[in-house]
């Protein structure tokens, strides 16, 4: 079942931030999300209880720019290979595309930034459609590149 993220779901949500983020502890997980609320727009999957995965999206700037971020997209390792993530992905493009009808707009341009050196993340954005607009030298960390995916619709 795919719904709005709650609260509640910080930990579960951190448990997958540490799989495939940054993250070095689950408290830095719960930290991190408490401290997005109200900032983002978050979705889970939870299946028997468990958050298998998370998404989220932000506008960028205006609504009239009709112009949003991915922020994240993430799957427990053990849960990957089922869709998951397919599925979050386009219930979160079905949302946005309301969101911004609602403001009077059109979603134009989807984007998102990965670590050039991850390849499974960018296999899969490439897989869904976005296209390499370029790459941001040493933007988040030193020595670590910063790839620039965009889909438009």
């Amino acid at each position: 079942m795919i719904r709005k993220a709650k609260v509640t779901d910080a930990k579960g949500i951190a448990k997958v931030m540490v799989e495939s983020y940054n993250m070095d502890t689950v408290a830095e997980g719960e930290k991190v999300f408490v401290s997005e609320i109200g900032k983002e727009h978050r979705y889970v999957v939870v299946e028997d209880g468990e958050i298998l995965g998370f998404a989220s999206w932000t506008v960028h700037d205006l609504p009239k720019h009709e112009l949003a971020e991915l922020n994240r997209i993430a799957v427990l390792g053990s849960a990957r290979g089922k869709g998951i993530a397919q599925k979050l992905f386009d219930g979160l493009v079905k949302e946005i595309k309301a969101f911004y009808v609602k403001k009077g707009f059109s979603l134009r341009k989807l984007y998102l930034l990965t670590h050039h050196s991850n390849d499974r993340a960018k296999k899969f954005y490439e897989k869904l459609g976005f296209k390499l607009e370029t790459s941001l030298k040493n933007h988040y960390y030193d020595k670590e590149d910063e790839d620039v995916y965009s889909l438009f619709f």
